[in-house]
């Protein structure tokens, strides 16, 4: 029998829908946030922290099991996202802080992104089969 080649690393795919998503996404918890809560940016208020941050690292990890290479790119879309919701929303004075603000309070999407890559990675590597599967012998025929 032959060894299976290396897995290679794939190549960056044309992602700009994936972008856009996790673009999309950001901007639209940060505007809902700072609408909710009637400030002109979202890290203003709790409801960012209680609401925003579970979401938006819902939706990051879910970018980064689906997309596991390079998955550092859907949290800085991300974070893109909301300092344009802070920008059109908020004050165009508020870009410098808002970079600073969204880029320092994104840590947990870029831990949840890396979560995903990793569980995503480790399920490629298992070839996706269960953890608890109940035959041993892979080359035999089934029928």
């Amino acid at each position: 029998m032959t060894e299976p080649a290396p897995a290679l690393k794939k190549p960056l795919l044309r992602d700009g829908r994936v972008h856009l998503t996790a673009a999309v996404a950001g901007f639209i918890v940060a505007t809902a946030v700072a609408y909710i809560s009637g400030n002109p940016v979202a890290w203003a208020t709790p409801v960012y922290f209680a609401l925003g941050w579970p979401v938006m690292c819902a939706v990051v990890y879910l970018l980064a099991r689906i997309y596991p290479h390079n998955s550092w790119r859907w949290t800085l879309s991300m974070m893109l996202g909301q300092v344009f919701s802070s920008i059109f929303f908020g004050n165009a004075s508020f870009v410098l802080q808002a970079m600073l603000f969204v880029t320092l309070l994104s840590a947990p999407q870029f831990v949840a992104g890396t979560l995903g890559a990793r569980a995503a990675l480790a399920r490629e590597a298992t070839g996706n089969k269960p953890e608890h599967s109940a035959t041993t012998d892979d080359s035999s025929p089934r029928d």
